[in-house]
């Protein structure tokens, strides 16, 4: 399949929302092995040759990415990216096709707030959700390393850690993100009482 070409290059140096979902809402991670070869294939191929890990989440259904980018390759590294991980995933569940809706999503980010708003979104995505109701408990996200309740190099844990001057920056970061929380929980309860 020949995708169009993007509209709006990806510049060198930017921030960058980075999104896809799965081909009609499907589940495009069955199992926890399915999150972990993503990871791995993120580490081999996308981070840190094309772009800086700033923030991530793996949901059922789709990803989000915070990403700084490092090279104007990056739409190709990425390409190469997902096709690794929808082969793999089509001979694991003995399917064909394309796996993801169409060629991801990458909205540039110019200013420091929306970045970390943009954060702060992604990591309270799977209490949104109602896959769990602190978002240090989702594994598939970059928020527990943020936090240092767990170690990896996916994520440049220090980047949101910067905007937090003082002591305790991790504490500082969770609070921030932790203010959202009770409008999450309204959001949810106005679904059940409506």
């Amino acid at each position: 399949i020949i995708m169009p070409r993007r509209k709006d290059a990806i510049t060198t140096g930017k921030y960058y929302h980075v999104y896809n979902r799965g081909i009609n809402h499907t589940r495009i991670f069955q199992s926890s092995r399915n999150y972990f070869f993503f990871i791995n294939q993120l580490k081999n191929i996308l981070i840190p040759t094309y772009a800086n890990m700033i923030a991530y989440v793996l949901m059922p259904t789709h990803f989000h990415f915070l990403v700084e980018v490092t090279s104007e390759d990056f739409p190709k590294g990425f390409g190469r990216f997902s096709n690794s991980y929808t082969k793999a995933f089509n001979i694991e569940q003995d399917r064909s096709g394309p796996l993801f809706e169409s060629r991801f999503k990458a909205k540039s980010i110019e200013k420091d707030d929306y970045i970390l708003a943009l954060s702060r979104y992604i990591h309270l995505n799977p209490v949104k959700a109602n896959l769990v109701k602190k978002p240090e408990d989702w594994p598939w996200s970059s928020y527990p390393e943020i936090l240092g309740q767990r170690a990896g190099n996916l994520p440049k844990t220090d980047f949101l850690l910067n905007y937090f001057s003082g002591g305790q920056p991790e504490r500082k970061y969770q609070d921030f993100v932790d203010s959202e929380l009770p409008q999450v929980d309204q959001k949810i309860q106005f679904l059940y009482f409506e």
